[in-house]
């Protein structure tokens, strides 16, 4: 949730009569019989309402003329979906807060009486049972029971205590990276191929390098980051020298192989510029810098939300915070 976006929720918190999460930054509290949450869905759309309910009603789920019908009526809804216990509603953003505002809370309302006369009761989204609480479960946002909570909690403890008990197979790890940075190297010369010099290629590289890495290592870990950023670093540089053999090998019709050992010769008595070959590569290492450090970032960030349980206005507990 970036600044903006957070400020709105602040302001909204307080003309809605809602709470805020502080550490996840959610809207949450009642509306009628209803317990809401009120998040951000993605960049596009940063304000989703979900109610949980019992699905147990004679007519079933919500049909989907129902939530479309419902969409044409209330132009600041963007979407409307029936999922298990979950029914979700998408508002459309304003930049103007005060219309913002203002449709939000007759969207609510709407939601509200809409659900009331669908016959549709406030539940527990695992169990069912009345009287859920909003909680936060491992990047996601939950309406469950306390027995449903507990359950969650012990669930991420007992997983926790195992990955801390569970040995890095480093080794392991760098076959795994290795592995994952092929598929970098073969997707940098894919799209050099087919003209481009992509960023793509450089995410691509970045996440099978850590996910290689994680899947045969076990963990990753803040040792396996730095074998991992280390190998996409000759990786790389092989996927470039690789690329121009493929095109020495078609200029001077020579074989494969024989175009990679001549490279080097080449450069040196300037048939291959050096400025185009310190640029292309360059160019390489930029791209791959922008698809690891997204990659981390978000590998650790997530990492940690994984590990988070709490529920909303309690204390926040962290099973993972020392896991790297």
């Amino acid at each position: 949730m970036n600044n903006k976006i957070r400020k709105n929720y602040e302001e909204l918190a307080q003309s809605l009569g809602l709470r805020m999460d502080e550490a996840g930054g959610a809207l949450y509290g009642k509306r009628g019989a209803y317990d809401l949450l009120i998040y951000p869905n993605n960049a596009n759309y940063p304000y989703m309402l979900t109610v949980t309910v019992s699905a147990q009603r004679s007519a079933g789920p919500l049909e989907k003329d129902a939530c479309k019908q419902f969409k044409r009526e209330h132009k600041p809804v963007s979407a409307l979906v029936h999922n298990g216990t979950a029914i979700s509603m998408s508002l459309k953003n304003y930049p103007k807060l005060h219309i913002l505002q203002q449709n939000l809370d007759e969207s609510i309302n709407a939601l509200v009486s809409f659900l009331q006369a669908e016959g549709f009761r406030n539940c527990c989204q695992t169990c069912g049972k009345d009287n859920p609480v909003p909680c936060f479960v491992s990047g996601g946002y939950m309406q469950l029971c306390p027995e449903c909570f507990s359950k969650i909690q012990h669930d991420k403890s007992m997983d926790y205590t195992q990955k801390q008990n569970k040995g890095e197979n480093v080794i392991g790890g760098i076959v795994g990276a290795f592995l994952g940075s092929i598929v970098g190297v073969i997707s940098m010369l894919i799209f050099s191929q087919l003209g481009y010099v992509a960023a793509l290629s450089g995410v691509i590289m970045a996440i099978c390098t850590f996910k290689g890495y994680e899947m045969l290592g076990g963990k990753l870990s803040k040792k396996g980051i730095f074998i991992s950023a280390i190998l996409m670093i000759l990786m790389t540089l092989l996927g470039d020298r690789l690329d121009w053999a493929i095109l020495i090998a078609r200029e001077l019709e020579v074989d494969f192989f024989t175009a990679f050992q001549v490279f080097p010769e080449l450069l040196g008595i300037g048939a291959i510029e050096m400025g185009n070959y310190i640029a292309n590569l360059a160019m390489l290492y930029l791209f791959t810098l922008a698809g690891a450090v997204p990659t981390i970032i978000n590998t650790l960030h997530n990492r940690k939300l994984q590990g988070r349980v709490y529920c909303l206005g309690g204390a926040v507990q962290n099973f993972e915070q020392e896991e790297l």
